[in-house]
C-alpha cells in the first residue's frame, strides 16, 4: 500500500494517505475544464477516510449535469486544486494529480468524458515534444508548431 503525499503551490495546504488508488482517469467533463483551466483534468481516487490533510481548503460546491453534488477543494491562498468530492459516493475522493508528490504513481485507465473533450486535444498518442526552457531546450516560435 503507497504512502501518498502532496501539498498545493504555497504549501498551506498538504496532505498525506496511507492506501491504494483505487482508480485514475483524465476527465474531460466541462466542470473540470472550467475548474482546472485546462483541456482536462487527471484524477486519483481513494477511500476518503484514509485521506488526512493539514490546512483548510475552501470548498466551492455545485451541481454536475448528472445531478451529483459536487465538492472541489482548493487552497484559498494559492488556488491549487487539492481535491475533489462527489457527494454521491460519500466513501471515496479524488485527488488531482499535479498535486501529488508521488507522481509515478499517475496512471489513467481511461478518458472520461470525451464527447466533451476541448476539440484540440490528441487523443492519437503523446504530443511532439517541444522542450522546455528547464531542460535547456528553448521553445519554438509562436506558429512553428512543435
Amino acid at each position: 500500500m503507497p504512502n501518498l503525499s502532496g501539498k498545493c503551490l504555497c504549501g498551506n495546504i498538504s496532505f498525506t494517505a496511507n492506501t491504494d488508488i483505487q482508480n485514475s482517469y483524465n476527465c474531460h467533463c466541462n466542470d473540470c475544464r472550467a475548474a482546472s483551466g485546462a483541456a482536462y483534468q487527471t484524477l486519483l481516487f481513494i477511500e476518503r477516510s484514509a485521506l488526512e490533510i493539514s490546512g483548510t481548503p475552501k470548498v466551492f460546491t455545485h451541481a454536475a449535469d448528472s445531478g451529483s453534488v459536487m465538492e472541489k477543494h482548493f487552497c484559498p491562498d494559492c488556488g491549487s486544486q487539492m481535491f475533489g468530492h462527489n457527494r454521491s459516493r460519500p466513501d471515496r475522493i479524488s485527488i488531482r494529480a499535479g498535486v501529488l508528490d508521488q507522481s509515478e504513481l499517475v496512471k489513467p485507465a481511461a478518458n472520461l468524458y470525451l464527447s466533451s473533450k476541448h476539440c484540440q486535444t490528441n487523443m492519437n498518442g503523446p504530443a511532439k515534444d517541444a522542450g522546455s526552457r528547464r531542460s535547456g531546450r528553448e521553445l519554438p516560435p509562436l506558429g512553428q508548431g512543435g
